[in-house]
């Protein structure tokens, strides 16, 4: 280098060409929108520690624990991001800190949840003192979420210069710019990756809780409509979808009519402190597994059934009945129950001609073509049955069976073979302790032998024998108040009738032997008339077992009808659901109340209203399996 340039002075620098930045009064405004976050903060802080300090605490649970830990964890973490962006300008944590304060929002929400939750459950605080601090917990959400969005704006990331000045208004831009900062390395794409199926799984809850829900099929209770296994697409948006962890909900927005297809939260499952968060915390692991994961199991270990999916069959001012598979309703002010026609158009009962689906993809089919002629013989025969004509048949074969008993005793009794005599004397013990109670206990499936033995040694038997005939005549005298009252009626004179009969003709055959004591046997091993009448008693045995799938009495009983906010729902298919006519649990029930020796049976029979709080939402059609994906028949 030459002498000169070593003396020459270094020139000036250019100056700087006029920036593009903002004014000093945008400049200003960015700086003050950049502090947005820090003030909103503070106040999801502040209405935090407020809920703590107002909360009361009744009792010190593990749930109350957890609310204090969290609160006070989140509140360090919340200042020290507040301290290292605004006070030590380390302004590349907010994107860290948006993360965290979205994660801690939610968790937070379910956390301030978990003692109200208890405390309600168990009587500790009232209704007002649940609304309180439910409230807060709103206010904590929204400060919070007000937080959250704020953190997001381009303004406020402009102000810590994550982003440009050019890109507060370019939103291109700032997708662009965003992909080249994005930082290389595994590590790095992982967290993205976890980033956003954790926020994933967020919007799924959201929209689960409030905007549409997919649900599993658990039974064939809505066969052709559903298959085990389907999965409808349920909206609940318009149905007031529940409010995570509280028994309120939002406003409803559509009306419920007869015909819906619903989902329903089982009532029949207890509600208290466990078995309410426990629910939520199933639900959420269901609605992020799509129904593939159920952690909601019975103390059995087997998946509860729940939610349920139904068709809403009775709406509020109505009463229901159902006789022979036809529903009928009756509305407040009419005289007269009236078939319910459009039941018919999604009601199913023989199965075994099904064409909507082919019967190879339905398990179970409760009767065929055959089954379906008996059923149809015995409604003829109930339904066209002169009962004050029956009740004196009744009367009369009372006094026969007396007669016969005694003139059968006086002949002697036969000699039975062992097993034949262990069923006399059984029938003697029980009638002896139990009268005509223990006759209408088999009702159809009395062993008539048994009783004619016991009757030809017993006139005490003869006489229980007489009682469960008399009482049968009283009743066909008392008017029924309705046709599933009348057809109940029928039917347990016919049950009377049939075994009745039966013993009366084991009575002819014992007193009528010529040739000596044991002959009479013989005579009702060979007689045609008892066949007829013992393959009777199994067509009555097998009219008994769908007799509870297709009829139910008057409900609601007395005066009362459904309420404003009372329905009843049923499955499709009407022998092949629990819905709610029945209880989980079997009794003895009697076939006709106004007979005190009616014929019994086993009933899971109990019809019970389904209540508006239960409803989650509307099925509109079924999203899998795809090939039978498509909108669902209503």
């Amino acid at each position: 280098m030459s002498q000169t340039n070593k003396n020459r002075s270094p020139s000036p620098s250019p100056s700087p060409s006029p920036s593009p930045s903002v004014p000093e009064t945008s400049s200003l405004a960015a700086a003050s929108a950049g502090k947005l976050p820090l003030f909103t903060a503070f106040a999801w802080l502040g209405i935090c520690l407020l809920s703590v300090l107002l909360s009361g605490c009744p009792r010190f649970g593990w749930s109350y624990g957890v609310f204090l830990a969290f609160t006070l964890a989140l509140t360090l973490s919340e200042l020290a991001f507040m301290d290292a962006v605004y006070r030590k300008g380390q302004g590349q944590l907010l994107p860290a800190w948006k993360k965290f304060s979205g994660y801690a929002l939610v968790l937070s929400y379910v956390f301030q949840a978990l003692p109200r939750v208890a405390w309600r459950n168990d009587g500790l605080i009232g209704e007002s003192r649940a609304v309180f601090l439910f409230a807060l917990s709103i206010l904590s959400l929204v400060a919070g979420f007000v937080t959250f969005t704020l953190m997001g704006r381009p303004s406020v990331q402009a102000s810590f210069g994550l982003i440009t000045p050019e890109e507060v208004g370019d939103r291109a831009l700032r997708k662009k710019n965003r992909t080249q900062r994005r930082k290389p390395g595994f590590l790095n794409g992982l967290l993205e990756w976890v980033d956003a199926i954790a926020f994933a799984a967020i919007a799924v809850i959201v929209i689960n809780i409030f905007v549409f829900q997919l649900y599993v099929i658990p039974s064939e209770s809505m066969v052709p409509s559903f298959l085990k296994g389907d999965r409808p697409f349920t909206v609940k948006l318009t149905m007031g979808p529940r409010l995570p962890l509280t028994e309120w909900r939002l406003p409803f927005i559509d009306g419920l009519k007869r015909g819906d297809i619903i989902t329903i939260a089982n009532p029949r499952y207890p509600e208290n402190r466990e078995v309410n968060v426990k629910k939520q915390l199933a639900q959420f692991v269901y609605m992020l597994t799509f129904t593939a994961v159920n952690i909601d199991l019975d103390a059995n270990g087997y998946p509860k059934a729940d939610p349920l999916v139904k068709r809403l069959v009775g709406v509020p001012g109505e009463k229901l009945m159902m006789v022979d598979d036809v529903l009928y309703a009756k509305r407040v002010g009419e005289a007269d129950f009236v078939p319910v026609e459009d039941d018919r158009k999604w009601a199913r009962v023989d199965l075994w001609k099904e064409d909507l689906v082919p019967v190879s993809k339905i398990s179970t089919i409760p009767i065929d073509q055959r089954g379906r002629e008996l059923l149809d013989a015995w409604d003829a025969r109930k339904n066209g049955l002169d009962l004050v004509a029956m009740g004196a048949s009744l009367k009369s074969m009372a006094d026969r069976i007396e007669a016969k008993a005694a003139r059968a005793r006086g002949r002697g009794e036969p000699v039975p073979a062992s097993d034949v005599a262990a069923l006399r004397d059984e029938a003697l013990r029980g009638v002896s302790n139990e009268g005509a109670a223990y006759i209408a206990g088999y009702g159809a499936s009395a062993a008539d032998l048994s009783l004619s033995l016991a009757a030809m040694r017993s006139p005490r038997v003869a006489l229980a024998l007489a009682t469960y005939a008399r009482d049968g005549a009283s009743a066909a005298l008392v008017k029924p108040v309705s046709a599933y009252e009348k057809g109940s009626r029928a039917f347990g004179l016919l049950v009377k009738a049939n075994l009745l009969n039966r013993i009366e003709r084991n009575l002819d055959l014992l007193a009528g032997g010529a040739a000596g004591p044991g002959d009479g046997l013989d005579a009702i091993a060979k007689d045609v008339t008892l066949a007829r009448l013992q393959a009777e008693a199994k067509e009555i045995l097998n009219y008994f077992l769908l007799y509870d799938a297709r009829n139910f009495p008057v409900f609601p009983e007395g005066d009362r009808y459904l309420g404003p906010n009372e329905y009843f729902a049923m499955g499709d298919n009407r022998y092949n659901s629990l819905d709610f006519r029945f209880s989980e649990r079997s009794r003895e029930r009697p076939l006709d109340k106004a007979d005190p020796s009616s014929a019994l049976y086993r009933s899971a029979l109990a019809p019970f209203s389904l209540e508006r709080r239960y409803i989650e939402g509307k099925a509109s059609f079924i999203l899998w399996p795809f090939s039978r994906a498509g909108k669902i028949r209503q």
